[in-house]
């Protein structure tokens, strides 16, 4: 048998969790065609079928099974041995991609990178916007090697014992409103049972804050929300409230960025979100990991000075 490239042995793993050719291509940026002609490779590499045609698609045969279960083994040593040796260098240096969800990234960002210049300025890193459940889905399959993610509270982010996550703030969400809605009191917090009858903007379904307004809305005010518009952009969903047509939830780091709106407490409850780090156990201790997250504790600390609607934990 010819020696097994580790990058082959990636596309078998993935094939094996997602399930299709054409999944591994999207989760990895290949073509499908790229990623066949890779696990035919790879077939004549290790000398047997790994492979079956199943009508339009392929399945793993005995043997393919075996070897994806060896390729997660070894994808996660290989990595734990570049973490070791990266310890022993002179610093954090070489590639970081970081996945970043929206909100946390307009407040965390700017302060983040200032800091990673003078504290590591051979690390290059690249940030991509993703909501939190893709930016998971990548960071298992190795596409990006840290997370900044966001949970509220009715949904929980799945936990897995490959993944170290570690929580960096707890931010209050607010209820974003038109400041001349006529529900709105001249100060201090407000009735969420005062807007029953308003449209609402949500993020789409299956995501955190949609399903944070509906149980807001239906465990504390006792109505089910008219949600009319959805979107994953919070700055789409700020200039929906700034119209004066709709009204929706909004985490306080962004919604005090926003004067054409007002953003206040609930009577009733207050609500939070986590906005927490994650990156695979295996890279968990990589200097890279570490400054990166060392600069955003830094920012998150310098944003939640002498605010109440911040906590941070850690």
């Amino acid at each position: 048998m010819r020696t097994v490239e580790l990058r082959r042995l990636r596309l078998l793993a993935e094939l094996s969790r997602l399930g299709t050719v054409a999944a591994v291509a999207q989760a990895l940026s290949y073509s499908p065609s790229s990623v066949s002609v890779q696990l035919a490779e790879l077939e004549r590499e290790v000398g047997t079928k790994l492979l079956r045609r199943v009508g339009r698609n392929v399945e793993l045969t005995a043997a393919g099974s075996r070897l994806a279960a060896y390729a997660d083994q070894a994808l996660a040593a290989d990595e734990a041995v570049r973490t070791e040796l990266a310890q022993l260098g002179p610093g954090p240096r070489g590639r970081l991609q970081m996945a970043f969800v929206q909100t946390p990234a307009l407040a965390l960002l700017p302060g983040v990178l200032a800091r990673l210049a003078d504290t590591a300025p051979a690390l290059q890193v690249e940030v991509v916007q993703r909501e939190t459940d893709p930016a998971m889905e990548d960071l298992r399959c190795r596409a990006v090697d840290l997370v900044v993610g966001v949970e509220y509270e009715p949904v929980p982010v799945g936990r897995s014992r490959t993944v170290d996550r570690q929580d960096l703030l707890r931010e209050d969400v607010l209820l974003a409103v038109h400041p001349d809605h006529p529900a709105l009191p001249r100060h201090g917090p407000i009735h969420l049972t005062a807007f029953t009858h308003d449209i609402w903007a949500a993020s789409h379904h299956a995501t955190g804050l949609h399903a944070l307004i509906r149980n807001v809305c239906n465990r504390l005010g006792g109505f089910e929300p008219d949600i009319r518009h959805r979107s994953d952009d919070a700055l789409v969903l700020s200039a929906l409230v700034a119209s004066g047509r709709a009204v929706t939830f909004l985490p306080a780091l962004l919604a005090a960025a926003m004067p054409p709106i007002t953003a206040r407490h609930l009577i009733e409850e207050r609500i939070q979100r986590t906005i927490f780090t994650a990156t695979r156990t295996t890279t968990g201790d990589a200097p890279a990991v570490v400054a990166v997250r060392e600069a955003l504790a830094a920012t998150a600390r310098q944003l939640a000075a002498g605010r109440q609607d911040l906590d941070v934990l850690r």
